[in-house]
């Protein structure tokens, strides 16, 4: 152990006439952890609900769609053919989109009506695997959620139903929000309102058109938006009821997951080989600004955060003038007996940064500790404000090292003005007085 680092060490160690000093040494270490502790778990819980919501938005979307520019799309199998055949899909369905009017004999509200393809969606998206309730009640298994979606044109009757109403109704699945603001179950009857699906009326006002569906199932995706305003219903019921006469809205696909952040490049090459009025949207685009606000909170929030290190980071500055101050004259020996200015430089910046480098590691622990505590016992969250029953962690290996560097820079920029002064010192003026 050189000198500097074994005098370093001993100013560091409690004295009684030094316990001023100490008791600011230990203030300044604990002030440090906690501002690394709780960098570390606040970061994680913010990247935690950025990971969960991208993974809920790419589980009930496509990665990307295809359109065409003029409108419905009636070449819709040599669009799934070229898209299928693109180096990166894994997956593509067609659907049909549309805004409309849901009314129960208790309710109303607007919704998402959605066509999609009961056998190729499940493929493309998380609809089969969000689906919680069919029409004999609670369904865990694979199987019997995919056999509701494969069904959906012919709903199976379900438990719950009249034994009065025994009409053959197309199915509908609705979110779980939806279905109980509307108070169904599958089984009951539900109506669909199109606002401007039969034309314009001889008054010159748009002539709404109304169909029948049946309660095919219930999904949770947990995404509030979602569960109150999206349902699903089988493409060539759609058609029907928006007279698309066989288009659709569109194609959606499905990428490699080692190619879902670039799935512009495979965007860019479905668009060369359609080759015509065609359009591509993914999924970073369309949801650009959701994710720039949530890196922008969480760069904030880190910011705001490393305030705490710096407030202790002035604490190890008080400590360290202090320690100037009443170790003048042991300065003045050291510069007596042959120490250069940058020894006594390098005495202090070392007191500094073994404050910072014991408070980093410390906090370092605890908050990765505060983290798989967060993550195993799953801190519960009230659904009728979040969209998240729990909270979601991630640690991020970038997140974590980028938290520690930050700290021991802070506290190493704190050492230099105290530890400049100290060097500065002049031994005749530490040993004036002596």
């Amino acid at each position: 152990m050189n000198f500097e680092l074994l005098i370093a060490w001993s100013h560091l160690r409690s004295r009684r006439q030094d316990a001023g000093i100490s008791l600011i040494a230990v203030l300044s270490v604990a002030g440090v952890t906690v501002g690394v502790a709780v960098l570390i778990m606040v970061l994680s819980v913010m990247a935690g609900f950025e990971v969960d919501l991208r993974n809920k938005i790419l589980g009930s979307n496509a990665h990307f769609v295809v359109l065409e520019f003029a409108g419905p799309m009636d070449n819709v199998d040599e669009v799934l053919q070229t898209v299928r055949e693109t180096p990166g899909v894994v997956a593509a369905s067609p659907f049909v989109y549309t805004e409309v009017m849901i009314r129960s004999q208790f309710a109303t509200s607007g919704a998402i009506l959605k066509g999609i393809d009961p056998v190729s969606t499940p493929d493309v998206t998380d609809v089969v695997k969000d689906i919680t309730v069919g029409p004999q009640g609670k369904v865990r298994e694979w199987s019997d959620k995919r056999e509701i979606v494969t069904k959906l044109r012919e709903p199976t009757r379900a438990i719950g139903q009249d034994p009065a109403d025994t009409d053959a109704l197309p199915g509908i699945l609705l979110g779980e929000e939806l279905a109980s603001l509307l108070r169904v179950y599958p089984g009951d009857r539900i109506f669909i309102i199109n606002p401007v699906g039969g034309g314009v009326g001889p008054l010159g006002m748009p002539v709404p058109t109304t169909r029948s569906f049946r309660v095919a199932g219930i999904f949770y995706t947990g995404m509030y938006e979602y569960d109150t305003k999206w349902t699903y219903v089988s493409v060539p019921d759609a058609q029907s009821f928006l007279s698309l006469q066989g288009k659709v809205s569109g194609v959606e696909a499905r990428v490699e997951e080692d190619q879902v952040f670039d799935v512009a490049e495979v965007c860019d090459a479905v668009s060369q080989r359609l080759a015509g009025p065609f359009i591509t949207k993914n999924w970073l685009t369309m949801n650009a600004a959701l994710f720039s606000a949530l890196k922008l909170e969480k760069y904030v929030m880190g910011i705001i955060l490393m305030q705490i290190v710096t407030v202790a980071a002035l604490g190890i500055v008080t400590n360290l003038v202090v320690m100037v101050i009443t170790r003048a004259r042991e300065i003045a020996i050291l510069r007596a007996m042959g120490a250069r200015s940058a020894d006594i430089l390098r005495i202090f910046m070392l007191e500094g940064s073994i404050v910072g480098v014991v408070g980093t590691s410390l906090g370092t622990v605890l908050g990765l500790a505060g983290c798989f505590l967060l993550d195993r016992y799953r801190f519960p969250l009230d659904t009728n404000v979040y969209y998240l029953d729990s909270l979601p962690v991630v640690v991020e290996t970038q997140t974590v090292l980028t938290v520690v560097l930050g700290a021991l820079i802070t506290c190493f920029l704190a050492t230099l003005y105290p530890a400049a002064r100290a060097a500065a010192l002049d031994p005749v003026d530490g040993l004036r007085y002596e």
